[in-house]
């Protein structure tokens, strides 16, 4: 049952307002503001019917006083009164009030406006337990959707990094080999390609097995990482291949740094289970070719690294074109 605070210090209007209301509603009484003020706080009321005129606390002042406490702040206050002076009744919509009544009091009346005002607050319970749902849904489907997007940056890196080396894969050069040569249609800056093998390497897995050539391709991936420009992108191409894609760089330019790897992979004094090995890389170099495209560029770079293969290995080779 809904609760209503009658707050007046007269007895005969707090009896015949309890008469006219007590079927409905349970009833709380108060005599001046101060009690009534009291009482709200700690009964919480769905309603207070607030005489104007009260000794102490009037009951302009307790419902200001309502109104400015959070716990009673959304219950609905009508002002009872016996004066139609429109100076009262705009103060008492100043303090906080939403409707008034004067007296001598029209049972309908009352009971009507006691029912809209109690509908009202109660939709807007409603309204605010729908926000509350719909906020704590909304959160909800904002974590899930921070950890959707987690999951597809993960899943897409995955997708075009090489499990083994942690290098970008194949297909994610190809793409990047397409951002690039857009980029020189656009701007005409030359870029360049290296292709690079490791020497021997299938005499690295028969003699100390395949464990050993994945720690090779893995200690090579990171002297690349660390060799490169900023700009620069490498890939396991395949098997023990690496393609290095260098973009606004000529031959010379990317001759500098194949020749800055190649020094630290023969240097790096790599070991494994206590044995030296001897790790060299050869290179063939080729600069993009418009007439030739991608594959055709990628491929005069893998001719030039035949070629370093069949001179001695251990060495960088640029392509040339033949007349």
């Amino acid at each position: 049952m809904e609760k209503i605070l009658i707050a007046d210090d007269v007895p005969a209007n707090i009896k015949m307002l309890g008469e006219m209301l007590k079927r409905k509603y349970e009833i709380l009484v108060a005599t001046n503001g101060g009690k009534a003020l009291k009482l709200a706080c700690e009964c919480a009321p769905d309603l207070v019917l607030m005489d104007v005129m009260m000794p102490g606390m009037d009951g302009f002042t307790a419902c200001e006083r309502m109104k400015a406490a959070r716990e009673t702040a959304d219950i609905p206050v009508i002002f009872i009164t016996a004066s139609n002076e429109d100076e009262d009744i705009v103060k008492g919509f100043t303090s906080g009030g939403v409707d008034y009544i004067t007296k001598p009091f029209n049972p309908t009346e009352l009971h009507a406006r006691i029912k809209t005002h109690l509908e009202i607050r109660n939709s807007r319970e409603i309204l605010k337990r729908y926000s509350r749902d719909l906020e704590a849904i909304n959160n909800e489907l904002h974590e899930k959707n921070a950890l959707l997007a987690g999951a597809l940056e993960k899943i897409t890196h995955m997708a075009r990094t090489d499990c083994l080396t942690g290098l970008w894969n194949r297909s994610h050069m190809m793409e990047k080999c397409r951002e690039e040569e857009i980029r020189f249609r656009r701007k005409k800056r030359p870029f360049c390609f290296a292709l690079c093998d490791v020497d021997n390497f299938k005499k690295v897995n028969d003699t100390y097995g395949h464990e050993c050539g994945d720690y090779v391709l893995r200690a090579i991936s990171g002297i690349l990482k660390q060799s490169l420009r900023e700009q620069d992108v490498a890939c396991r191409w395949g098997g023990e291949e690496f393609l290095l894609l260098l973009p606004e760089a000529d031959i010379p330019g990317v001759l500098e740094v194949a020749s800055r790897v190649r020094q630290r992979v023969a240097c790096s004094g790599l070991t494994y289970n206590d044995e030296p090995l001897r790790v060299t890389m050869t290179f063939g170099l080729a600069a993009y070719e418009q007439d030739e495209g991608i594959d055709g560029s990628i491929r005069n770079a893998d001719l030039a690294l035949y070629e370093g293969k069949s001179a001695g290995r251990d060495r960088i080779v640029s392509f040339k074109k033949t007349e």
